[in-house]
């Protein structure tokens, strides 16, 4: 195989870096190239950016998959790699690779201009000791993400022990999102979705994870409101996207209802707690834990270590705070079920519901109420998820309430998730503001901010879109 000469002098600078090395190779065309960077066996770590204007290509070296155009990151381990693929116009995608890269591999006779290009930049100087705020999924993912990179971590949490907020749900669903118009919330919760069942496999091969009984993937239901389903078939229709990611099911195929919707094959199930105690564990000794220890301000911290990352939902904005940000408290209360009946898949939409086969219970909700005025579980609350579950399922059984729980969510102006460097304030970070989706972005973020603490940001402008933000005037 007749390889570039820009692929063998990459190689050379790859060989004499041992931190994290940026490709941009804007023709992937059949991913030779890319295959002999990962036969290719320095210690540092290979990011590999890329473009293919084919968008049903079957990745060489990765599970034959039909790719829907747009953004497509790939987390390969075990060649101490990643690919972000995007499949779409060339133009498009070398306006979406923004940050800086270390090298470019082209066809001699069809070298892109360099203007089109960011060439090599020199990055910051990675970190070496960080501090995390918040002992929950966000906080957790984020200390995980450092550790890998051999950056000492010290996590604080107010509590005694991890996940007491909102990660301390008894489960919790993730799928990706469908929008008319492909929105980028929906872009970026497929994503998200990659990073969260690559991360939930990778504790599950530790052996910190159970599949099964710690999570799953059975398939999700997002039922559609009958004055709703003819636009969301249309809007399938529209998407295109592979049924292996999400097709329209009718009334009565899977469950018992009245009403049709969306099903996800691969969307899934976690237990929140054992996910964030699995990321602890994970981390080894470079995680230095600091339960019940309240942060009220984050200089002496920003003096103590070189980075600092805010992962404690509603409070971030208070610790760092950001000009003309509106960010919202919502409450939810969830409603614990004796199971009578099982339903085989997670179910959300009209009614939201997860059994974990192992269990004798199955969980109904989540109420939405704002303002917070605490998070004392009430009736009402009970009483309203249990009718919305009725309502979308009349025929299906449901048992007594065993118990309910209560937890805060943090939503951003537009529902998307704060990610990144906080302005005005360097070296301090966020991931924050997930939302009812903080099993999706959780991964994702902590990923993002460990790109930025080591000094090799990918500045993509799909992601550009999540850092910590004020309202556009």
């Amino acid at each position: 195989m007749h390889l570039p000469e820009s692929f063998h002098t990459a190689c050379a600078s790859w060989l004499a870096s041992d931190g994290v090395f940026t490709v941009l190779d804007p023709n992937f065309a059949d991913g030779a190239v890319f295959c002999a960077f990962l036969n290719t066996k320095p210690k540092g770590r290979l990011r590999y950016l890329s473009v293919t204007d084919h968008p049903k290509l079957a990745l060489p070296a990765l599970p034959n998959q039909r790719l829907a155009p747009g953004l497509h990151y790939f987390d390969l381990p075990q060649f101490n790699a990643e690919l972000h693929l995007w499949v779409g116009p060339a133009k498009a995608g070398l306006q979406e690779f923004q940050g800086p890269v270390n090298a470019f591999v082209h066809a001699d006779a069809e070298r892109p201009p360099a203007r089109r290009l960011n060439l090599p930049q020199t990055p910051t100087n990675p970190i070496r000791s960080a501090a995390v705020i918040g002992a929950g999924i966000a906080g957790s993912s984020v200390a995980l993400a450092l550790c890998k990179q051999g950056v000492q971590v010290h996590l604080f949490d107010s509590a005694s022990e991890p996940a007491t907020g909102a990660s301390g749900n008894w489960v919790g669903a993730f799928h990706p999102h469908i929008t008319r118009g492909d929105s980028p919330l929906s872009r970026l919760s497929r994503l998200g979705f990659d990073h969260t069942v690559q991360a939930l496999g990778e504790l599950t091969g530790q052996g910190l994870l159970e599949k099964g009984k710690d999570w799953d993937t059975p398939g999700h239901l997002q039922t559609v409101p009958l004055d709703e389903a003819a636009r969301m078939r249309e809007t399938l229709l529209q998407l295109n996207f592979p049924e292996e990611l999400v097709r329209w099911v009718a009334p009565n195929e899977l469950l018992p209802s009245t009403l049709g919707g969306l099903f996800f094959p691969q969307g899934g199930w976690v237990k929140p707690a054992r996910w964030v105690q699995a990321n602890l564990q994970a981390c080894g000794s470079l995680l230095n834990t600091h339960y019940n220890s309240p942060v009220s301000d984050l200089e002496m911290l920003r003096q103590q270590h070189d980075a600092v990352v805010v992962c404690c939902a509603e409070q971030s904005i208070v610790l760092a705070p950001i000009e003309g940000a509106r960010v919202g408290s919502v409450k939810g209360q969830i409603s614990k079920l004796r199971a009578v009946a099982v339903p085989k898949v997670v179910l959300s939409g009209e009614s939201y519901a997860i059994a974990p086969p192992d269990e004798n219970w199955m969980v109904l909700g989540a109420t939405y109420e704002r303002p917070v005025l605490d998070l004392t579980p009430t009736p009402q609350a009970d009483n309203d998820n249990i009718a919305r579950f009725k309502a979308a399922f009349p025929d299906w059984p449901v048992g007594e309430l065993l118990d309910h729980r209560c937890a805060v969510r943090s939503v951003w102006h537009d529902r998307l998730p704060a990610i990144g460097p906080v302005p005005g304030m360097p070296g301090v970070y966020m991931s924050t503001g997930f939302a009812s989706r903080g099993l999706l972005w959780a991964t994702l973020g902590g990923w993002m901010v460990a790109n930025h603490c080591m000094g090799q940001p990918l500045s993509i402008r799909l992601l550009e879109k999540i850092k910590p933000r004020g309202v556009r005037a």
